[in-house]
Parts: structure tokens; C-alpha cells; sequence
């Protein structure tokens, strides 16, 4: 399977959400363990940390034509600490592709229990029409830096690119 660039990056005006690489820095040699990412395609990606954290990256499984045939059901994901999201098309908070009005956000955040980070305005609509509750929907602005699994792990968003393609 090809990874393009176009599709890994191609996250329009939206918020972007990085991973610091000094985490991994100065994780690396402290830990016996490495850093997994693992691609499902389009914007999607697990990554599991040293100290055996999952974070998902905009869930867009179940309707991806780039996910793999046999990791398009969600519990294939196993445990999820954390979920990230970018922005709110619906391939990223997985709608795409289904028929039956829900996301895939939406099932992996109830399956996990995991708290859903991502852009303020984002999170508030999730949180209105009742996809999530208040206490699993974090608003996150631009710009800012949490540690939502412990001081190991930083999560920093940037500000969106002026940058066309």
C-alpha cells in the first residue's frame, strides 16, 4: 500500500494535530519499547507510545476505502486511550461511507470510553447533538498543549496552514 503525501496531509484550513517529536526523543531511550504508527488509510492513524498508549487519529474506518479489509471493524483497534480529531468532515470523524447516520468517532469513543480531543467548535457541536458527553469531548484550541495521558505524552496544536495545494 502506497502512502501518498496529498493524503496525509491534505487536512485543508483545519487545526492541525501533531505529536511533539522531542516526546519521542526523549522517550526512546528511557523506554524499552518503540513507537508504532500504524496508517488505516486517508487521515487515520494509531499510534501506540512506548509505555503502550493508543491514540487514534481522526477514525475514519468502517467507510475507508484506503483501510486494509480486515481492520475495517473498530474493535480490530483494540484499546484506545485517546482520540484526536482534526476537524469535522466526515472523512475524519468517520460518517463517510455509512448509511446508517452514525460515526465512527462516535462507536470508538463509546467502545473505549477514550476522551475525544480536538477543536473547540467541533467538540461543542458533538457535545449538542449528543454524540458525546461533556466529560468525553475536550475542547482544544490552536495553539495550546496538553498532557491527557500523563506527563510523557504532549499534544500540541498548530495553527491551520495558508498554504494552498
Amino acid at each position: 500500500m502506497t502512502l501518498h503525501r496529498r493524503n496525509v496531509i491534505k487536512l485543508g484550513g483545519a487545526l492541525v494535530v501533531a505529536l511533539s517529536l522531542a516526546l519521542w526523543a526523549s522517550l526512546l531511550p528511557a523506554q524499552s519499547g518503540k513507537v508504532e504508527v500504524h496508517w488505516l488509510g486517508q487521515a487515520t492513524f494509531k499510534i501506540t507510545t512506548p509505555g503502550g498508549k493508543v491514540i487514534v487519529i481522526d477514525p475514519f474506518v468502517t467507510g475507508n476505502p484506503k483501510t486494509p479489509a480486515d481492520q475495517k471493524d473498530l474493535a480490530k483497534l483494540g484499546k484506545v486511550d485517546l482520540i484526536l480529531v482534526t476537524h469535522g468532515h466526515g472523512d475524519h470523524v468517520g460518517t463517510a461511507g455509512r448509511n446508517d447516520g452514525g460515526s465512527d468517532l462516535v462507536d470508538l469513543a463509546k467502545r473505549s470510553g477514550a476522551k475525544v480531543f480536538g477543536p473547540a467548535g467541533l467538540i461543542q457541536s458533538l457535545i449538542d447533538i449528543g454524540w458525546l458527553t461533556n466529560e468525553q469531548g475536550v475542547r482544544f484550541g490552536k495553539g495550546g498543549k496538553v498532557q491527557p495521558l500523563g506527563s510523557q505524552i504532549t499534544i500540541t496544536q498548530g495553527a491551520p496552514s495558508t498554504r494552498r495545494s
